[in-house]
């Protein structure tokens, strides 16, 4: 039933699965540069009940990205659910 030292479908799948994609990423608008938070699918928030990330250069963009970003939680990592 279990190989001797070989991945399992379930294992490998885990292990070579694509990256997730960006929380965060930054786009033109229709005439400035947004930061586009793909949770809310729409403008980043810059804070709750703030404004939001839109109507900016492409440089102010970029740095609002790489803050939002920097903020949000540490992913899990390589944490293994089974010893």
């Amino acid at each position: 039933m279990f190989g001797t030292g070989g991945l399992t479908d379930w294992e490998a799948s885990l292990k070579f699965s694509a990256p997730a994609q960006a929380r965060f990423l930054v786009r033109k608008g229709s005439t400035d540069w947004m930061v586009y938070d793909r949770d809310l699918k729409g403008p980043a928030q810059l804070e709750k009940g703030g404004r939001f990330a839109e109507k900016l250069t492409k440089e102010q963009a970029e740095r609002i990205k790489q803050a939002l970003t920097d903020a949000l939680p540490a992913p899990a990592g390589n944490a293994r659910a089974w010893p």
